[in-house]
């Protein structure tokens, strides 16, 4: 096999995608809600393009469609917020993508409540817990979006959920990250990286510890098995079950009878 780039071929398992999947793929972040006010009217928008475009001065930007009710507050004010939801507010983030602000009062639908921001006008939602003002410094017009720089004015967190970094506290603490559609997750493990020491060939400490992991990952996979096996004999008796800590990839009813047992946690 050849180790010039150019030359060798993709892996068979690879497909082709349409172009516009590749807005898709960079989902997977926490979702925030835009927040805004211009002339008394709020209004608040779920957003998964954003990101930080600088350190210092600490900006973050996001895309809004121009069509958007959204794009004209943000327009008009040159100002908005980002408000991060965690689960509990799962169904309200998807329906009020459906609601048209311009129509609708959104906050007043969903019956959010929110409270007093400390640098802009635009309302800051409670039952989130993270909070970012912004006031506009750039704007820049890119195909059917418009992309808004802002100048981060105030962050404010619950400490139950960030602390210097994404916590995996109760579910309920934990943001919501969009996957696309109407389907969305939450952090689920954390996984810690080995640094390499300075004596230590980069190449080498890869190459172990990949080994590990694999071998992890099978030790895991046949402890799963095994416990699967066990709840299929508790099912055949008619017992409850309980599915506390085991990771499955479909429902229980697809793996398991459940005709003569009952499931209990999650």
């Amino acid at each position: 096999m050849t180790n010039d780039p150019l030359i060798r071929p993709a892996p068979e398992q690879i497909e082709e995608r349409p172009r516009a999947a590749a807005s898709r793929l960079l989902l997977g972040g926490p979702v925030a809600l835009v927040t805004t006010m211009h002339r008394g009217k709020a209004n608040v928008m779920p957003v998964a393009w954003h990101m930080p475009v600088s350190a210092n001065p600490s900006l973050v930007a996001i895309a809004v469609e121009q069509s958007r009710y959204t794009a004209d507050l943000i327009r008009h004010s040159q100002e908005f917020a980002l408000n991060f939801p965690t689960r509990p507010l799962l169904h309200h983030v998807q329906y009020l993508a459906a609601l048209h602000g311009d129509r609708v009062d959104k906050i007043e639908a969903t019956q959010l409540e929110t409270f007093g921001p400390d640098h802009i006008t635009a309302p800051l939602l409670s039952a989130c817990c993270a909070w970012i003002e912004c006031e506009v410094v750039e704007a820049f017009p890119l195909g059917d979006h418009v992309l808004f720089v802002g100048n981060v004015m105030s962050v404010r967190v619950d400490p139950a959920s960030f602390d210097e970094q994404w916590l995996l506290g109760p579910e309920e603490t934990r943001p919501l990250h969009y996957l696309g559609t109407n389907r969305y997750s939450v952090l689920g493990r954390a996984l810690e990286a080995r640094i390499p020491g300075p004596s230590e060939a980069p190449e080498s400490v890869l190459r172990d510890r990949l080994a590990e992991e694999l071998e992890l990952t099978t030790d895991a996979r046949e402890k799963r098995e095994e416990r699967l096996d066990a709840l299929k004999r508790e099912v055949e008796h008619g017992r409850a079950l309980d599915i506390t800590g085991l990771e499955l990839e479909v429902s229980p009813e697809q793996i398991l009878d459940l005709s003569r047992g009952h499931v209990i946690g999650e």
